[in-house]
């Protein structure tokens, strides 16, 4: 069928069909039609004919190259796409074409930059071209790379270009709408916030190119603008730019006074350093090993054994495909895992394909230590393991503090235990964690820092975003509606993050660029939290954060509340407020529901120890004697003796050392454990004669139980004591 006349032309000119390709379109189709009906001489014959008619047209070139690469003659069709490019370097057809050889030969980082190339290239009324070169980098930048804002910024080019495609508007929805298994800071709509000065109305042209030029040329025109730079750091975003984005919203970022638009560019950043070619400067890795299979059936049966044992779970089998994925779980300790629920962590992704298994996790120990079970068990059925790390994957953001029940029971109760362990994980573990994206340091030490504290308000709300889009759901009625595992306000206020919002800019001057990102002016800055957080008035000294702690009644708190407090400034690393808690405990009246105190005589002693009054910390351990024997049976005997014992390791008094030890075992004569740390304590004073008394008791006693492992012991510790000795 013959195209209008007064279409675009389909060589992407821009220029209507009659005064371009027409003249001669009818034997390029001609030259194709012979190809597809086996002609191919003739076929051939007849498009070279067009080239010596047309030797100057680049269009006629890229036709061409098209052809020849239709017909297997790759070499020949790079020459005709160079030929194209002589005639014109900014045909963007010919670096379409390049584009797609560079793709099935593989090389898929080339072929984006090609489709980019096209995409600016190609006249902004080729939309069925642009329309084709967008989806080839929306594909790219999502499947491949993990760049969601990118993918976002190409699927929105394709919809404004196809705008009647009902099937692309919903694949929009599906993958960065309210349903979307992406966290909020990769799927949203960034648009650009209002800057101290107007960028140049020629440079809103529908080109991301042209755009960041702008915004470069901006903040060097205003480089105290925090406006700016995050403009141009959302703007090389879509461009796929990821470390230049970075750069551009750290700056962003230093400049802030507003914590809430400082905490949407951190998170963007976070949402960014997930992507390909930032695994250098991620938080975000999965760690994957690798096993070639060699004996199928092997591996098969060791799956089911796990799966009888409740340490797989979710598998799914492909028989078409050959692939099989799963999740390895280990149950949680039953401190957690208490009463009718039990509650399993995954220790690994599992996933088999092309006769390989591949183990993957966010956490390298998990993973290898899943590995290294396998390969004793699997032996010489599985190949030697490698290792590689790779982009991680959003829902595995949070995988460690998520559980997972692996028993039926109650489900309140299971609600109650996925939460505990989502709380212990974020709080107590996860803030003690060293970040890259915080410079090294640990959210603790982060929340402390002017700029830091920043940052980290988007890291935590990266990791919100990713709970949200990644937590279990449950059945009420016919409704399936979220579990809510863990309030991350909690994490903001135990770490001391208050918001503090800055006036907005006075100078409000809009940036559009609907053609080219569907993006609109926002007068108060973007997404400034409407929803933001609001900590409670009220807490349990548990969740309280350092400055709650320190402002707390210490005369008027009891010995529980004390303790508790003790052991929250502990977590917060306030080890001074932890020492004080402590020492206020111990000097409280006696209290029949608190009868052992050992935790706050601990802390108290090794706060004295460490400010290096030894003679206060024994003085402690005396009280801590007295006061245990009175009001608590003497259970905590043993734990004093060992910390008065250490205290005398620490001021090199081996004799008393010595002394304590003697006591310690002469009320625990069978328990190995302290004669051989009381031997290895007497050869670190460089005592040998003591070690040697202390090992050879242990080896008595080791002969008299059948403790084969404590006489091994003693016997090397004895050897070496002899040794000493001379």
């Amino acid at each position: 069928m013959p195209l209008d006349p007064y279409v675009p032309c389909p060589c992407g000119s821009g220029t209507k069909f009659r005064w371009c390709c027409a003249p001669y379109y009818a034997t390029v189709e001609k030259a194709f039609e012979q190809e597809r009906q086996g002609l191919h001489d003739a076929a051939l014959q007849t498009i070279q004919g067009l080239v010596t008619t047309h030797p100057d047209s680049a269009a006629v070139w890229s036709y061409f190259a098209e052809f020849l690469y239709a017909a297997g003659q790759r070499e020949k069709a790079e020459e005709a796409i160079s030929e194209a490019l002589s005639r014109n370097p900014n045909f963007g057809r010919a670096h379409f074409l390049r584009g797609l050889f560079r793709e099935e030969e593989g090389e898929l980082l080339g072929a984006l930059m090609l489709y980019r190339k096209a995409a600016e290239t190609l006249h902004p009324e080729a939309h069925d071209q642009l329309a084709q070169v967008y989806d080839r980098i929306f594909r790219h930048e999502l499947l491949m790379l993990n760049r969601p804002v990118a993918a976002r910024a190409a699927l929105e080019r394709m919809t404004h270009f196809m705008p009647a495609d009902a099937e692309l508007r919903e694949q929009m929805d599906g993958l960065f709408g309210e349903e979307s298994r992406l966290p909020l800071a990769a799927r949203k709509k960034y648009t650009f916030r209002p800057t101290a000065k107007p960028i140049s109305e020629s440079s809103v042209t529908g080109k991301f190119s042209d755009a960041r030029k702008a915004f470069e040329d901006l903040t060097q025109l205003t480089p105290d603008d925090p406006a700016a730079w995050f403009n141009l750091g959302v703007v090389r975003a879509w461009m796929g730019e990821q470390p230049q984005a970075v750069a551009a919203l750290m700056k962003s970022i230093e400049l802030e006074t507003d914590d809430y638009r400082a905490e949407e560019a951190s998170a963007l950043v976070e949402v960014l350093r997930c992507g390909y070619g930032m695994e250098n400067e991620t938080d975000y890795q999965a760690h994957t090993i690798l096993m070639p299979i060699r004996e199928p059936q092997a591996v098969m049966n060791l799956l089911r054994a796990y799966d009888e044992a409740r340490k797989l779970r979710n598998v799914k089998a492909y028989p078409e495909s050959g692939l099989m994925v799963g999740m390895i779980v280990e149950e949680l300790p039953s401190l957690i895992a208490v009463g009718s629920v039990v509650l399993a962590r995954v220790a690994a992704r599992m996933e088999i394909r092309g006769g390989v298994l591949h183990l993957s996790h966010p956490n390298r120990d998990s993973v290898s230590q899943v590995a290294d079970e396998i390969r004793t068990a699997l032996q010489l059925a599985v190949e030697q393991p490698t290792e590689t790390t790779t982009p991680l994957s959003f829902p595995d953001v949070v995988l460690e503090a998520l559980a997972q029940p692996v028993t039926s029971g109650n489900l309140d109760a299971a609600e109650v235990k996925l939460r505990d362990h989502a709380t212990n994980f974020f709080e107590n573990v996860w803030t003690h964690r060293p970040r890259k994206s915080l410079s090294g340091n640990t959210p603790i030490d982060a929340a402390g820092s002017k700029l830091l504290r920043k940052i980290l308000f988007g890291v935590i709300k990266f990791h919100e975003d990713c709970m949200k889009a990644t937590q279990p759901h449950k059945q009420i009625g016919e409704q399936v509606v979220p579990i809510d595992v863990y309030d991350f306000n909690q994490l903001r206020h135990k770490l001391g993050l208050e918001y503090v919002r800055a006036e907005p800019p006075k100078v409000n001057v809009p940036t559009e660029m609907p053609k080219a990102s569907g993006g609109r002016e926002i007068p108060d800055g973007g997404n400034q939290g409407a929803d933001a957080p609001r900590s409670p008035a009220k807490r349990e000294i548990s969740s309280m954060n350092a400055a709650e702690l320190a402002g707390l009644d210490i005369a008027a708190s009891s010995v529980e509340e004390l303790e508790q407090a003790m052991r929250a400034a502990v977590k917060l690393d306030a080890r001074e407020l932890a020492v004080a808690f402590a020492q206020a405990g111990v000097m409280k009246p006696f209290d029949a529901a608190r009868p052992d105190r050992y935790p706050l005589f601990a802390t108290a002693i090794t706060g004295a120890a460490s400010a290096g009054d030894t003679a206060r910390a024994i003085e402690l351990v005396d009280q801590g004697v007295t006061y245990d024997a009175e009001h608590n049976a003497g259970n905590r005997a043993t734990d004093y003796g060992l910390k008065k014992a250490q205290l005398y390791v620490k001021a090199k008094d081996a004799e008393k050392a010595a002394t304590e030890f003697d006591a310690i075992i002469a009320r625990h004569p069978d328990e190995g454990k302290f004669y051989t740390t009381a031997a290895e304590e007497m050869l670190r004073l460089k005592n040998p004669a003591k070690a040697l008394h202390f090992a050879e008791a242990g080896l008595e006693t080791a002969q008299r139980t059948n403790n084969r492992d404590l006489e091994g012991h003693c016997q090397e510790i004895a050897a070496h004591a002899k040794k000493s000795m001379g």
